[in-house]
């Protein structure tokens, strides 16, 4: 009996220490989103699943890497959507995926393949080692700029394995010698007759490539001597030939029932589905593929056209979360820990006017953030540290002087989130709003502690340099470049012309941002501060009473308006006290990032699994495998014991 009743106590300790375990892990991080979804074509990557899914793999990829909180991220995430829709039936021989350096768990798989901005594509050829990944050119807003880079490199690859389309043009000795160049249960062999730098011949390649053993597509251009033979007119191209064994052609007519909105492609790629449908010469031959593109595009479409929907009917939304609420100090450290820890090292080398600029951002955080002591004083080590590499320092040297922290001396380390910066989905306001605020917080901060001797340009300045030179989102940072043209127009003699200045910018870029598809349905773009958060700042719809505007700023920003309670303090990353988790009033302390509730009411009761979970802290795998080998003797001896009872 006496065994029993240790086993089950045993069993209760084991699910108090496997409740306390989970319990410590209930918020998940903010940034463990994806921009796509399967529906999208476009293989999901992460650190975990990069190195087995793309490399040595038999096709080549094309991999976009990317930030889920980078505004021109998301801009180009439908651009990227098309190109991997468009591209759905080429997969034999290139798979389209994407990654999220924004999570950190794929952090280390960004900073191997040096990602130093957002989005960046990147090929990576078949059968490819790590690391082994080359940049292609990033097309703003056209997917099929993307495809011909693509297609390029594809090109460039020049195999010669039988599944590989033959890209090259043939000429008039390998047309006698063309069936040859075929696998040998060849049942179709189509040459297309195009102009050199035309790329529809190598499109159809690709889009019949998962036939490659019965259907053969080669392709000649008109700066040769070949496409005489067939008779054409340079208008007649892009032309598609039947070529039989004795190499006798006959046209197929591309321009029957021809809708001139269709492109080349399609006219092509449907005169070949219209034949082998009529002469069945392809073995299990379908439309599957195109079909399912067809689906995709429609699909695309339509959300688009819903978002669209979406956005009109939310335009009388104004700041519905941020509306009289303070600041918080967690956006603050959060933003900084992520920039100084992520943003910065991704750089390869910290040297001359990046090593410049980031010493000039620095001294101003250390001089004018209103942040807690030990935060303070983590920056001024953090400076005093990078003085001490006048002739530069890697980024990866950097991120571990950034990892430094100690019990006086201490930034916030841990899974990002963000308290009045967060949004309705993950992918929205999060980093680039906390910074926002960072911004104006420090220009305000500069006028409310410097009454004299104030350097107006000092801060917008070092804003400029982190950007131009650290900020991830390189699309973003050319437009603040741009924004900031006219900075050494400040006027020196105006003590408020930063704020000023700072709030206008952001004002600009809310406005060019209102209705893109960047913006936070339920936190739209407008022009802060808005009618609900301070009437007297509007004269009109369109216009800001400047002195009311300003004194709202001065109050907004000011070290005074920031929330301290949900601070992160050294020890809550480190060995714990009890006392530690209750506060003045008896009240459970709120850890910003594990949220772990605490009942003031079964105190008592939960003296005993307190300390089991304090020691869990400290080696919980050890006091597991503890407890497991503890069970299974009680069990053994109990089992053993039993048998004796029963044998005597």
């Amino acid at each position: 009996m006496k065994f029993v009743f240790i086993y089950r106590y045993l069993s209760l300790c084991l699910l108090i220490v496997h409740f306390q375990l989970t319990s410590s892990a209930v918020l998940p991080a903010q940034n463990s989103v994806s921009l796509y979804t399967a529906n999208d074509k476009v293989v999901i990557l992460t650190g975990q699943n990069f190195t087995s899914t793309v490399y040595q793999s038999k096709t080549a990829w094309l991999v976009e890497f990317y930030a889920s909180w980078c505004g021109h991220c998301q801009s180009y995430a439908n651009t990227y959507r098309e190109v991997a829709i468009d591209t759905w039936g080429w997969r034999t021989v290139v798979r389209i995926g994407a990654i999220n350096c924004y999570a950190e768990e794929n952090t280390a798989t960004c900073d191997q393949h040096t990602i130093m901005a957002y989005p960046t594509l990147r090929f990576i050829a078949p059968e490819s080692y790590m690391n082994t990944s080359k940049s292609i050119q990033l097309t703003a807003s056209d997917s099929k700029g993307a495809e011909r880079e693509l297609i390029k490199e594809l090109d460039a690859l020049q195999r010669t394995d039988k599944i590989w389309p033959n890209f090259s043009p043939i000429n008039r000795i390998a047309f006698d010698d063309i069936y040859s160049r075929a696998p040998t249960t060849v049942k179709l062999v189509l040459l297309i007759v195009e102009k050199r730098e035309d790329f529809t011949a190598r499109q159809i390649m690709l889009d019949f490539s998962k036939y490659h053993d019965q259907l053969a597509i080669f392709r000649t251009t008109i700066d040769g001597k070949l496409w005489i033979r067939f008779q054409l007119n340079i208008s007649d191209t892009p032309a598609l030939l039947i070529i039989r064994p004795n190499r006798t052609f006959e046209r197929i007519d591309t321009k029957q029932n021809m809708n001139e909105n269709l492109g080349n492609r399609n006219l092509l790629n449907y005169a070949i589905r219209t034949y082998i449908h009529t002469t069945k010469c392809i073995d299990n031959f379908d439309d599957r593929d195109l079909e399912e593109i067809i689906h995709s595009k429609n699909a695309l479409k339509n959300a688009e056209t819903v978002k669209k929907s979406e956005e009109k009917q939310t335009d009388g939304i104004r700041e519905s979360n941020t509306a009289n609420s303070k600041l918080n100090m967690v956006d603050l450290e959060t933003a900084l820990s992520y920039m100084l820890r992520r943003e910065i090292p991704r750089m390869k080398i910290i040297q001359n006017e990046s090593l410049d600029a980031l010493l000039h951002w620095l001294t101003v955080l250390t001089k004018h953030f209103p942040g807690r002591q030990p935060v303070m004083a983590y920056l001024k080590d953090l400076l005093s540290k990078l003085n001490q590499h006048s002739s530069g320092l890697t980024g990866k040297q950097f991120r571990e002087l950034a990892d430094i922290n100690t019990p006086t001396s201490y930034l916030p380390n841990n899974q990002i989130r963000y308290i009045y910066c967060t949004g309705s989905a993950p992918q929205y306001r999060g980093y680039p709003c906390a910074l926002w605020l960072l911004f104006h917080t420090l220009t305000v901060s500069q006028v409310q502690t410097e009454s004299q001797n104030q350097r107006i340009i000092e801060i917008p300045s070092a804003i400029k340099g982190f950007i131009k030179h650290f900020f991830g989102c390189r699309h973003c940072s050319d437009n603040f470049m741009k924004e900031t043209d006219d900075l050494h127009q400040l006027d020196s003699k105006n003590k408020h012309a930063a704020v000023i200045y700072l709030w206008k910018i952001h004002n600009h870029v809310n406005e060019r941002l209102h209705g893109d598809e960047t913006e936070d349905p339920q936190n739209p773009k407008v022009q802060f501060p808005s009618e609900e958060l301070c009437s007297k700042c509007h004269t009109d719809k369109t216009n800001f009473d400047m002195t009311s505007t300003l004194d709202f700023l001065l109050k907004q920003y000011s070290k005074d308006n920031l929330d301290l309670s949900s601070v992160e303090s050294y020890n809550q990353n480190v060995n714990k006290k009890d006392q530690s988790e209750l506060n003045s009033n008896g009240k459970a302390s709120i850890d910003q990032y594990t949220m772990i509730e605490i009942s003031t009411d079964s105190k008592q009761k939960s003296v005993f699994f307190g300390f089991i979970a304090s020691i869990l802290r400290r080696s919980s795998f050890y006091f597991l495998l503890i407890i497991v080998i503890i069970m299974i003797f009680v069990r053994r001896r109990y089992c053993k014991s039993k048998r004796k009872r029963y044998t005597l």
